[in-house]
């Protein structure tokens, strides 16, 4: 870990750029279009792609980066943006200009309003001569109007770009999704493998400075399949550790790293110019990093009066597990999870869905709380995981589900409100989901003695890698598990591992499908 001498040395270091940087970003893009260049590229700057997301019932966040060799260095560009009709795509139902600032490495984010709810809406961006692809995207029905009939939804995380292809979105674009969940390692920082068994390689040396993460973000933003699934539906993104360094937390890196603080703010802002964001998360997330506190991500988000996420960062926040009163979440994020769960359960709404990193339920359920626990993991936060299952029980939502990632296998739970005592009332279900490509080291039959060891699991495999697909209606959710054939394939075939339903008011259950299974 580093010390506090050199967080100290560290906060000298970059409060000066962040700053700087505050200054600029907090001038809105209708006051600095005028000084932005209008530009008439002889080259499409539209490699990265389209994205949307920050969906809500009357608006979303639309978003591109300019690239290419001859983008003007250190120059603002003047990017047109259009909103279209889907049926028919020469009707433009909104327009503007946005500023591609070069501060931000001449990413685009439009926060688009005002538009008519629970609709699906096409988007294109414009420099010069030159248009984007088109997206399509939708806003989310409002939470005063009739309960929609369904949701559908995905849920991904962990693509590591060398360790396989990402033949999971090719399949996903079918799936016809409202949504898509990225759970976190939506990068990873390292340096290029030497393992001879990748499958490609992005020759980059470990990310340490913004230009590194700006780098490795445009190599994983190059494939054509992660970029379809973007521009196909909104997304709701969360990040975890690689997106700035494996294993780190809050300010504290377990491998010493010099001028940690400001390679965590540099990795931040990439994410930010990577990411459909709004324009508050990196605003409010620099002001709060010049008081030493945050970026703030974590957000609840409704899908009308059916289903509220809750979308968790339990990475930032993150004391010390040496701490005797240590928090995953941090306190400040605690109280406004419990007060999330509390609405939900007030307004009735059926679906309390808590989106994170991680896997909640233990992975030490015969050694008990605090044991031999992972300081990674909610193990080493017993006191945290009890605090969130005595907000569960206390306001007594409908139907919670909990939604993680992280571990590079599909592991299914029951969530008992005593995590080590399964004779204790189910409060929720769990579904951690395998990686979309990342490799999972530990061999399935090792997996299922441990889960055999932790009667809580209904069902493990460390062996595919895939995502999951949830639909919800006002009485039940289905989860569906994806898994790719060969994740080294491009062309891998799909197919579903297990199907579950979550009845109202009632455990998991198993449905069909294969896989490993403990018990229904």
């Amino acid at each position: 870990m580093i010390s506090s001498g050199s967080i100290s040395m560290d906060r000298r270091e970059f409060l000066r750029g962040l700053v700087a940087l505050a200054a600029l970003v907090s001038v809105p893009d209708h006051v600095r279009a005028g000084e932005a260049l209008s530009w008439e590229p002889d080259f499409f700057p539209f490699v990265l792609g389209v994205a949307s997301g920050s969906p809500s019932a009357d608006g979303f966040v639309l978003w591109t980066r300019l690239m290419g060799e001859r983008v003007p260095v250190g120059q603002d560009i003047l990017v047109h943006w259009e909103v279209f009709d889907l049926q028919d795509p020469t009707q433009i139902l909104a327009k503007g200009d946005a500023v591609a600032r070069a501060v931000l490495g001449h990413a685009v984010h439009v926060e688009v309003a005002g538009l008519a709810a629970n609709r699906w809406y096409g988007y294109r961006f414009r420099v010069g001569t030159q248009v984007s692809m088109p997206g399509r995207t939708r806003t989310l029905p409002p939470m005063d109007g009739p309960m929609p009939e369904r949701l559908r939804f995905a849920y991904v995380s962990c693509q590591h770009w060398e360790q396989g292809y990402y033949a999971g979105y090719r399949h996903m674009l079918e799936e016809k999704l409202d949504v898509v969940l990225f759970l976190g390692d939506y990068i990873y920082e390292y340096a290029s493998s030497a393992d001879p068994n990748v499958v490609r390689r992005h020759h980059l040396p470990v990310a340490r400075t913004l230009e590194d993460y700006r780098a490795r973000y445009a190599v994983y933003k190059s494939d054509p399949w992660l970029q379809a699934m973007h521009a196909h539906c909104p997304w709701l993104v969360i990040w975890d550790d690689h997106e700035v360094e494996n294993d780190y937390r809050g300010v504290l890196s377990i491998y010493n790293t010099d001028n940690f603080l400001s390679m965590r703010a540099a990795a931040y802002q990439a994410y930010y110019e990577h990411m459909p964001l709004r324009a508050a998360t990196l605003v409010a997330g620099l002001e709060g990093m010049l008081r030493g506190a945050e970026m703030r991500i974590y957000q609840r988000v409704a899908f009308g009066s059916l289903a509220m996420w809750h979308l968790l960062d339990c990475r930032q926040y993150r004391d010390d597990p040496a701490e005797e009163k240590r928090s995953m979440l941090g306190h400040p994020q605690e109280e406004w999870l419990d007060e999330g769960v509390r609405l939900c359960a007030e307004q009735k709404i059926p679906w309390n869905l808590v989106v994170h990193q991680n896997r909640f339920t233990p992975a030490n359920y015969p050694d008990g709380a605090g044991k031999k626990a992972s300081s990674d993991r909610w193990d080493g936060y017993p006191e945290a995981r009890v605090r969130l299952l005595q907000a569960l029980a206390t306001h007594k939502p409908r139907n919670t589900v909990l939604i993680g990632g992280d571990i590079h296998q599909n592991w299914v739970a029951h969530v008992h409100l005593d995590p080590y005592d399964v004779r204790s009332s189910v409060v929720a279900s769990e579904f951690v989901g395998t990686s979309i490509s990342s490799r999972m080291g530990r061999p399935q039959h090792v997996a299922e003695k441990h889960a055999a060891q932790n009667p809580h699991c209904v069902l493990v495999n460390t062996e595919r890698r895939g995502y999951g697909v949830v639909e919800l209606s006002a009485t039940q959710a289905v989860v569906e598990l994806r898994v790719l054939e060969d994740v080294r394939d491009e062309e891998s075939g799909i197919s579903t591992l297990a199907r579950f339903v979550v009845e109202e008011g009632k455990p998991l259950r198993r449905d069909q499908g294969g896989g490993w299974l403990i018990k229904n």
